[in-house]
């Protein structure tokens, strides 16, 4: 061990239950030590076409079937599917007909911080500049 990870223990967070008060939050970058974070949420129409810098993100499907884009292909996952998307290719995801239920893993951890500032703004000033805070940015497609 390192002295990065030397304070971390196991955990367990119980079905329904979430980390830290956070909605869904299932591992975060200060319970893995920044290894990756964790998400069980719900999927409907998605996010636009974006591109992150810093992590890669992935999916696996609980519930439900996703269409996806990322770079010139498109695909679609239904339950018990396991997505990845490398960071520097935009993609974008959304529900086939109901929500989709997933969790959300993005590698290394802090997405959660994006997320928690994405929800606060009320702009589209505000969301670029969060987003360019986080390497995260929407872009043309």
């Amino acid at each position: 061990m390192g002295p990065m990870t030397d304070f971390l223990t196991g955990y367990v967070v119980p079905a329904g239950a979430d980390l830290a008060g956070d909605p869904g939050l299932k591992a975060s970058q200060h319970s893995t030590g920044g290894a990756l974070s964790v998400f069980e949420t719900s999927i409907g129409d998605g996010p636009p076409l974006h591109v992150h810098d810093r992590e890669d993100e992935c999916f696996y499907v609980l519930d439900g079937k996703l269409s996806i884009r990322c770079g010139g292909e498109a695909f679609d996952a239904a339950a018990g599917s396991f997505v990845f998307l490398p960071r520097g290719r935009p993609h974008q995801f959304r529900a086939v007909g109901q929500p989709a239920r997933l969790l959300l893993i993005a590698v290394p951890g802090g997405i959660e911080d994006y997320f928690h500032d994405i929800n606060t703004a009320t702009t589209d000033d505000q969301r670029r500049w969060i987003g360019e805070r986080y390497g995260i940015r929407v872009v043309p497609g």
